[in-house]
């Protein structure tokens, strides 16, 4: 098992890099060794940032560092749950690493190899894999469920006297509530399954995959005391519109586990829904009104995201024919006169129009906002 390190020092005026990178060989009850190499290499940080809402990137030598394990972590149910799994893990970060005082950086610490050591199945040949031991049973009654699906890391830097260094690190473990396999059958064919898991054994290991990784993390030179939030990602299924919840974030600021597992009461809706209530009774009045202007509309959907029961943002997707330009105009003009009037006002909302030559358009309003913004595009 690989695991890189890395040290920051500074050299210029804008600030520069001392990157100490190296292998660290992690062994059961063996010290890690580290060899390293020296070069110095500028750094600095984006000159803009375009809201308080994100936090300023690390430039290295020119270039934006991509993750480290970046070909491991790209691989959820959905699209959906691969972008909600990385920028919710940026929303948990947000309470432990302020954005005024962070940089962001994707993570540089667990590289391929490894993350693809720890996601697989423990075994003889690969005693560090968090996942149980199979059983070779292919009846998804008696088989051993894989429930780790992907790891995704991202680090926090901060600025001294002499440059940057790592200030934190956030770990998301993206975990399956069903488990989707393929097993050929003697005719070489593939017959695919799905195999549910208990929401509440899938919490327990998450929690336990979540203490290991931290003890693993700390074992590496440098890493002993820097703070690790550690988040739980449940999928959503394959077909789901609506991406996947962190149900539990966790922190260690020392030693080798999380100190306390807090309870994140986020849920999703897709809209529109059966279910009775009034952000319900509001999307459907919305629709209604826009359809009624444009009666081809081939789809209005919505997905709401909630926090303790609060509607925090409304994400909509209409879908509708090309028109022309001046239609376009009327269009969005009336879906803005209609959102303003229909949808809940303490919320963040975004709608996007879209065709199948693409987006047509887009609006857009803060949770502390009454008024929409929107760009018509050409």
């Amino acid at each position: 098992m690989k695991i890189n390190k890395r040290n920051w020092t500074a050299g210029f005026v804008v600030a520069s890099f001392l990157i100490l990178s190296g292998c660290t060989q992690l062994e059961e009850q063996e010290s890690p060794t580290t060899q390293t190499t020296q070069d110095t290499v500028p750094v600095q940080a984006t000159s803009n940032q375009l809201s308080n809402d994100y936090y300023r990137a690390l430039i290295v030598d020119g270039k934006y560092q991509s993750s480290q394990n970046r070909g491991v972590s790209l691989n959820l149910n959905s699209s959906i749950n691969m972008k909600d799994f990385e920028s919710e893990l940026l929303d948990i970060s947000k309470n432990v690493f302020p954005i005024d005082q962070y940089y962001f950086q994707e993570g540089q610490v667990i590289d391929a190899s490894t993350a693809l050591e720890w996601i697989s199945r423990k075994s003889e040949d690969n005693p560090n894999g968090l996942n149980p031991e199979g059983n070779n049973e292919t009846d998804p009654s008696k088989r051993v469920p894989i429930y780790l699906s992907q790891i995704l890391e991202q680090n926090y830097m901060v600025q001294t006297e002499t440059g940057f260094e790592l200030g934190g690190i956030a770990i998301g473990l993206a975990m399956n509530e069903t488990d989707y396999y393929s097993v050929k059958n003697e005719e070489e064919l593939i017959n695919n399954y799905e195999q549910p898991l208990d929401r509440a054994d899938v919490i327990e290991r998450a929690k336990e995959y979540g203490n290991e990784i931290v003890s693993r993390l700390r074992a590496v030179s440098g890493l002993e005391e820097i703070p690790i939030v550690v988040g739980i990602f449940v999928q959503s299924e394959q077909d789901s519109l609506a991406g996947g919840v962190y149900t539990h974030e966790g922190l260690s600021t020392t030693g080798g586990r999380v100190e306390e597992w807090n309870e994140r009461n986020d849920h999703k809706v897709l809209f529109p829904t059966d279910e009775e209530s009034e952000d319900a009774s509001h999307f459907a009045n919305f629709k209604n009104e826009i359809q009624e202007f444009f009666p081809n509309l081939s789809g209005v959907t919505g997905i709401g995201n909630y926090r303790n029961s609060q509607l925090l943002s409304l994400e909509i997707d209409i879908m509708t024919q090309f028109y022309g330009e001046t239609e376009m105009i009327a269009f969005t003009q009336h879906i803005t006169d209609a959102a303003t009037q229909y949808l809940p006002q303490n919320a963040q909302i975004e709608i996007k129009i879209e065709s199948i030559d693409g987006m047509e358009a887009f609006l857009a309003k803060e949770q502390s906002s009454q008024t929409f913004t929107f760009h018509i595009f050409d």
